[in-house]
């Protein structure tokens, strides 16, 4: 019997509406699916499929931005929350093998800091990459709070903000808890940054030039670039106060309610479906680095499903790789709504039905369009 496994990591909900009108291969247990996610008040989405190395679908549903009427495609970029972890790991493993940095580095004493808990000390890169580095706390959604503790502008630089953290108490002694917070990834991006000396977005485009990555970027919080998705998060959650003196007052939450680029490696990173499909394509064959110490091997003799979701105010993202020998399929979503703060796995679980209901796939690769 084959070992079977299925790993699901973050956060949130999503919709999406009608297919746009591109040029994409019929697979229609897939459309089935994202109509129905639009239909139940998503604003719009896409998706993007590999099968056994062939971009064989990719396609936008629904809006890209709805007050304009512009549909989402299967190039439209979204900030892809939490997935942008998975990536980030994949990076720190590539810095690792040049000897830049240690899986045991201590963390605190490389980016210059002295913590008020002495136990800090102790946190390795290791520890922030597992989440169990003893923080309890999404730290870097308090730019108010630290910029007027230190007297600054709101919201405060990366380093004021890893300062503000340092100042916290751990809940646990470093490597003992596993607490899953942004926190860990935000601290783990300006390590790579410290010990490579480049941006933590120079680090991420570079390893995804090796699998013809074009789109990814860094997030930004106030404006709203062209070829990204417009985002619109749950109704009950959809305001919240500026974190930006530059623009202060009410805001929707993706706009200012949280300084995107400080949080970097931890939730954005903005992509299309089809470089996050192109990413885990790299990782399942070994061209890029897998995120897990151990992942499962793509080979005969196994199965196995990997799913991870991604989940900030305003959007959604999931990336799903399906190995069943001799077939590896990548499946990228992205949706720029959410729901009331909350994975969705019935998003999930329409998608992987429609894996299950497709059974001829298209003999053909739309790379070259793309």
């Amino acid at each position: 019997m084959r070992p079977v496994a299925s790993f699901i990591a973050a956060l949130l909900v999503f919709s999406v509406f009608s297919a746009t009108a591109e040029a994409a291969p019929a697979l229609p247990a897939f459309d089935t699916a994202m109509s129905g996610i639009i239909a139940q008040g998503y604003a719009g989405g896409s998706l993007a499929v590999i099968r056994n190395g062939s971009l064989v679908y990719a396609r936008g549903y629904g809006f890209a931005n709805t007050s304009i009427g512009r549909p989402a495609t299967a190039t439209t970029r979204y900030r892809q929350a939490s997935i942008s972890k998975f990536v980030t790991a994949s990076v720190l493993r590539k810095v690792v093998a040049t000897g830049a940095l240690s899986f045991d580095s201590q963390v605190f004493p490389l980016l210059g800091v002295i913590p008020a808990d002495a136990r800090a000390n102790a946190i390795t890169v290791r520890m922030l990459k597992d989440h169990t580095s003893g923080l309890a706390g999404d730290y870097f959604f308090e730019s108010r709070q630290a910029a007027a503790y230190y007297g600054v502008a709101s919201p405060p630089s990366v380093r004021t903000m890893v300062r503000w953290t340092a100042h916290y108490w751990l809940a646990a002694d470093p490597g003992t808890v596993y607490r899953y917070n942004n926190t860990n990834y935000a601290l783990l991006s300006r390590v790579l940054e410290v010990a490579t000396g480049r941006t933590w977005i120079d680090l991420v485009r570079d390893m995804g030039d090796a699998m013809g990555i074009g789109s990814w970027r860094l997030g930004v919080s106030l404006q709203k670039p062209y070829d990204e998705a417009r985002y619109y998060e749950a109704s009950s959650w959809r305001y919240t106060q500026s974190v930006f003196d530059s623009r202060p007052g009410t805001v929707e939450w993706p706009y200012g309610g949280y300084s995107v680029e400080s949080f970097g490696g931890a939730v954005s990173l903005v992509s299309t479906v089809i470089d996050m499909a192109r990413y885990d394509q790299g990782v399942a064959t070994g061209t890029l680095a897998a995120a897990e110490d151990n992942p499962i091997p793509t080979r005969p003799g196994w199965s196995y499903t990997y799913i991870y979701n991604g989940s900030m105010p305003g959007h959604y993202t999931f990336l799903i790789r399906i190995w069943n020998y001799p077939n590896l399929t990548v499946i990228a979503g992205a949706f720029n709504h959410r729901d009331g703060g909350a994975i969705d796995g019935t998003i999930n679980k329409r998608i992987i039905d429609a894996y299950r209901a497709t059974a001829v796939w298209p003999a053909l690769d739309l790379s070259g369009a793309y």
